[in-house]
């Protein structure tokens, strides 16, 4: 099996994902993504870490005009980023029995019979609250607030440009789970018992 984890920002699903993988015994897989990418490609993997699934409203546009200044094909090669890591997650699919965190792994592996894809989601003030408690701060929630949305909305207008689908929408998943209702750990027992039911 493998099962692929898509996030809204601040939802914890990094930490549901590693807890499923510790208890199906499974591979873990969000940031090695981009260190295999970056390798592949031979740049700096910092550049696939704030590319490989945000996209700027401005870049959107630039994009789907077909109009991208010089320097921008410079400085964020998107199709080329795109490329690199959609061929690691496929290569590491082939290996099968693991769990894979954003990057668009639910629509890159799309009609395959061995994916669970979840959606990990919370509410803005238990999202704001939980960065609150990783930065060790008790204010900032505007500041907070206004990250969590801009990331949110640059994680939807990649996935929009790149599959021509809507990021978060239930249909393109197969369990929606609210870490604001269920803590973690519990979101990932969830899915371990759906991995049961599906590959009993």
């Amino acid at each position: 099996m493998i099962i692929t984890i898509s996030r809204e920002t601040g939802s914890g699903g990094h930490t549901v994902g590693r807890l499923l993988a510790d208890m199906l015994g499974y591979e873990f897989y969000d940031k090695e993504i981009v260190a295999s990418a970056a390798s592949r490609m031979g740049i700096d993997k910092k550049l696939i870490l704030e590319n490989g699934e945000n996209m700027s409203d401005q870049d959107y546009i630039d994009m789907k005009s077909g109009f991208i200044p010089h320097y921008k094909k410079a400085e964020v090669p998107y199709g080329e980023i795109k490329e690199a890591q959609d061929k690691v997650i496929r290569s590491i699919a082939r290996k099968g029995n693991c769990v894979i965190v954003g990057r668009g792994a639910d629509y890159i592996l799309r009609g395959r019979e061995d994916v669970l894809h979840v959606f990990i989601h919370a509410d803005m003030d238990h999202r704001v609250r939980r960065v609150q408690r990783h930065e060790g701060v008790t204010d900032q929630e505007e500041r907070i607030r206004k990250e969590l949305e801009q990331k949110d909305r640059s994680r939807a207008t990649y996935y929009r440009y790149f599959t021509q689908k809507e990021w978060g929408r239930v249909e393109n998943y197969t369990l929606v789970l609210d870490t604001g209702t269920f803590t973690k750990t519990q979101c990932a027992e969830l899915i371990f018992r759906a991995v049961e039911m599906k590959n009993p």
